[in-house]
């Protein structure tokens, strides 16, 4: 594994009410899900992330960016990016990266209906484990190499 990928993640599942939580553990090798933070005003949202982040001692925040099905940007990751400002001055110097997060949510309900989980508790626990969804994405997009354009070839 790349040393990129050893670093010590923290991803973020950012939501207007819930936002899950996923970090990777002190040796930046497991990834696991943490507590959901339920807050609602923004700059108090990063400012318990920035204390985790130190807490942590997190190396790279990684935000999941809810991109429409085409890859553009729609009301969603407007209001994301937003708020990604915000997390970025109350985490820095600590980089805040973006990965696209489409369906963790419903990666994260069929990971929690495999083991079991009734409907009724997934909901508590969908939004960390959306995290973990995202965290594991952009692992895996650090660990493939890029591709070469066409005509590099």
């Amino acid at each position: 594994m790349s040393d990129a990928a050893k670093k010590r993640f923290l991803a973020v599942d950012y939501g207007e009410r819930r936002t899950g939580l996923a970090a990777t553990d002190w040796t930046g090798s497991i990834c696991v899900p943490l507590p959901r933070i339920d807050e609602s005003e923004p700059d108090a949202l990063a400012a318990a992330i920035a204390e985790l982040v130190r807490e942590r001692d997190t190396q790279v925040v990684v935000l999941g960016m809810p991109l429409l099905h085409d890859g553009s940007a729609g009301q969603r990751a407007t209001r994301t990016q937003q708020f990604r400002a915000r997390l970025e001055a109350a985490v820095a110097p600590i980089p805040v990266a973006t990965i696209d997060e489409s369906h963790s949510t419903d990666e994260a309900h069929e990971r929690l209906k495999e083991l079991g989980m009734k409907a009724a508790r997934r909901k508590d626990f969908a939004d960390s484990i959306a995290a973990l969804v995202i965290l594991e994405r952009y692992r895996a997009q650090l660990r493939t190499p890029p591709r070469p354009a066409r005509g590099d070839e």
